[in-house]
């Protein structure tokens, strides 16, 4: 499914439809876009979801990880955290 952000321009008349049917997705709690000038980016909260995955793989992350985190030792935050998880 693909999802269309509708808005004039408050939270308050902001909705998340079907882009395909208009139909607005329930339990949409959270919205955040990022932009800029070659680039959008929307992460959406819901709340309650209804999934069916598979071949899911999954990353630890603990407050004060940098949004690069990786798993790795490439920079300090890292380092820090895998010496840790080695104890």
């Amino acid at each position: 499914m693909k999802l269309k952000i509708v808005s004039e321009g408050t939270a308050r008349t902001t909705r998340v439809v079907n882009a395909e049917t208009d139909e607005e997705v329930e339990n949409i709690v959270g919205l955040e876009l990022s932009m800029d000038a070659f680039n959008v980016e929307a992460a959406i909260l819901v709340s309650d979801p209804n999934l069916s995955i598979n071949n899911l793989e999954a990353q630890e992350i603990r407050q004060g990880d940098s949004a690069g985190y990786d798993g790795g030792a490439s920079n300090p935050d890292n380092r820090q955290h895998s010496e840790q998880a080695g104890k």
